[in-house]
């Protein structure tokens, strides 16, 4: 056999099948040799690879916000809607403080749920702030039938009846137990609403049709003033603390914070330490002004019909025998369909600013106590007896989105605690759709 054929078998270059019996015998012992030869370097190859393949630590799944910082580089995030309102004066840099208040938004979700999945993989990201729900309920919001032609909205028609989802959440970004001290929310979304949302507008795939949403908490007003407070407030929260020049560098912001801000600190305190003994007995403010109508400024309002006297006393609520999860616990226990009993309800109303001004409306930290501001009720907020703690409900309440611009026009956020929200919102929503694999 010349040489070209060994050429050949050595390149492969035999054809399809198995070689005969017949052939094996009539082969050339060289070829042969060189053949087996060749299979054994094969072999040994594969063996080596398998190897090393044993031996090479697996790529880690480990959760790190590393691992996902990308997903806060491609964010789509929305700029404040222009112009402003009459009421409105924008802050300086604002624009800038906004962007990055977002991202640091969108960072905080990836970092609680890297901090989460090293405990437990299962868990799913949630919201930078009232991450842990009590619960998420249908109710029914109906407005009154002799509301004042004055605050009648295309919302707030007389007489109106709107299905509703109402959620009741702690407002830190991790869950945590019910014994700690922090603010309550309140989220409250309206479905079958006629017309187009400021959110839909701007975002239309984000953001289904028919609904309305107003954001509630358990403090009377926001503990910064503006933009730029929360801004610094903010920074100081996430600044890293890994080793101890971070956490003397952070250590250094708080302090700067509270001696420029020692004012907004302290209502951060008292926004803390409002005791709740059960979601369905507290009051709820919306914190920051929205414009209602075209001349109007308001705060809204939701106070139970029925209050109770259930708040605990602070011994029991930081030393006594309450569960982790009492506040759910106490829903759970209002809400028993078995027996049948009474809707729990709501008054939703406004407080009206009179001859507000822009310096007042940029100013979420203002309490309203002027002579001719007053509380006008718009109607109510109906929750049956029911079992909200089905697998869809808990679903839906963790996934769905509320926002305070997901609202009519008549309804617009104002100032710039607002404004910033719009894109802080989105950011986090983003995110948290993108770690979860949620669609819109």
């Amino acid at each position: 056999m010349n040489r070209d054929t060994i050429q050949q078998w050595l390149r492969g270059g035999r054809r399809s099948g198995a070689v005969s019996l017949a052939q094996a015998t009539q082969e050339n012992p060289v070829v042969r040799s060189l053949r087996v030869l060749r299979d054994f370097q094969r072999f040994w190859q594969m063996l080596g690879r398998s190897a090393q393949a044993a031996a090479a630590p697996a790529q880690s799944s480990e959760a790190t916000p590393t691992r996902y910082e990308e997903l806060t580089k491609v964010l789509e995030l929305q700029d404040r809607p222009m112009p402003l309102t009459k009421f409105e004066r924008a802050v300086p840099g604002e624009a800038t403080l906004i962007a990055n208040m977002a991202r640091l938004a969108a960072n905080l979700v990836i970092g609680n749920y890297c901090e989460m999945k090293a405990s437990s993989r299962s868990v799913c990201a949630m919201r930078d702030q009232h991450a842990k729900a009590h619960g998420c309920v249908s109710a029914e919001f109906v407005v009154r039938k002799d509301l004042p032609a004055e605050f009648s909205t295309p919302l707030f028609r007389p007489g109106a009846r709107y299905p509703t989802i109402v959620r009741f959440s702690n407002g830190q970004g991790t869950p945590q137990s019910d014994r700690k001290l922090d603010g309550r929310g309140m989220s409250i979304k309206l479905y079958d609403v006629a017309g187009e949302t400021i959110l839909r507008g701007l975002e239309p795939g984000r953001t289904p049709a028919g609904e309305h949403d107003f954001l509630l908490s358990s403090f009377p007003v926001f503990f910064c003033k503006n933009a730029i407070d929360y801004s610094e407030f903010m920074n100081a929260v996430a600044a890293p603390s890994g080793n101890w020049r971070e956490k003397l560098s952070r250590s250094l912001k708080w302090f700067l914070f509270i001696a420029r801000y020692p004012r907004q600190f302290a209502t951060f305190i008292r926004t803390a330490i409002v005791r709740i003994g059960n979601p369905l007995t507290a009051t709820y403010h919306s914190m920051s002004p929205y414009l209602l109508g075209e001349d109007h400024v308001v705060r809204y309002l939701v106070r139970p019909v029925r209050p109770q006297n259930d708040i605990p006393s602070w011994w029991s609520l930081l030393f006594g025998s309450r569960s982790e999860n009492f506040l759910q616990e106490a829903m759970l226990r209002d809400l028993r369909p078995s027996p049948p009993g009474d809707d729990v309800v709501f008054d939703f109303a406004v407080r009206l600013r009179h001859a507000a001004k822009p310096e007042e409306v940029e100013n979420a930290l203002l309490q309203w106590t002027r002579p001719l501001d007053r509380v006008v009720s718009i109607g109510e907020i109906r929750i049956p007896r029911q079992n909200f703690l089905t697998p869809d409900r808990v679903f839906d309440g963790e996934h769905m989105m509320f926002s305070p611009w997901n609202c009519l026009q008549q309804h617009r956020p104002l100032g710039s605690i607002n404004r910033m929200r719009l894109a802080v919102y989105l950011a986090s929503l983003q995110v948290r759709r993108k770690l979860n694999m949620v669609g819109p």
